[in-house]
């Protein structure tokens, strides 16, 4: 009983730590200040995570899986729409989780990656965000080539890093104050050139 509650209370202190590290960044965020904030102290937390760094890294893995990962369904998953509107789905479920009100606005892996040049910024976690960034990269991929419309594999993955770019713009643009309205209109525009230019 007492094992379930401890690890319980561990996923809780794991999405405090996300939504501070969220909110302010890996180099603005201290030791001292996620014992406050997640009421442990400093033992308690090396105990339950290691350091500062591997917590990190499992923070990166939760928002990957919470928020990210669930997303890309619409992609990964059997379906007989269109590759834009499955495309669009994916996007707008992303774009919705940026802006909620419920969590720090815009996405915390385009937020650590702008980050991650830093000499203090963890390797762990660079390599961790780039594999996500990868797999993400060819499943929109894959999923361009398979509709039949482009012959070059070149031209897809060029299509997919326009998109992507898009999308992590917005996310740099909401957290600055855009609406999700306008952001989706953007990301329309962007999957209507794609359409285009694929001859749907």
């Amino acid at each position: 009983m007492a094992g379930r509650k401890r690890a319980f209370d561990r996923e809780i202190a794991l999405d405090k730590a996300m939504r501070i590290f969220w909110n302010n960044g890996y180099a603005a965020t201290s030791v001292a200040h996620l014992t406050s904030e997640l009421g442990i102290n400093t033992p308690s937390l090396y105990a339950a995570f290691g350091n500062k760094e591997k917590l990190f890294k499992e923070v990166i893995a939760h928002y990957i899986t919470q928020y990210s990962d669930p997303c890309y369904r619409h992609i990964t998953e059997p379906s007989d729409a269109p590759f834009i509107e499955r495309l669009r789905a994916c996007f707008y479920e992303l774009i919705q989780e940026f802006s909620d009100a419920d969590t720090p606005l815009g996405c915390l892996l385009v937020k650590s990656v702008n980050e991650s040049d830093s000499v203090a910024f963890p390797e762990e976690a660079t390599v961790y965000i780039n594999q996500f960034g990868l797999k993400t990269q060819n499943l929109i991929t894959t999923l361009i080539e398979s509709e039949g419309v482009i012959t070059e594999s070149e031209t897809a993955e060029l299509q997919t890093k326009y998109l992507l770019s898009v999308l992590y713009g917005l996310s740099t643009q909401i957290r600055a104050g855009e609406s999700q309205q306008v952001a989706e209109s953007v990301m329309d525009y962007a999957l209507n050139s794609i359409q285009t230019s694929s001859g749907q």
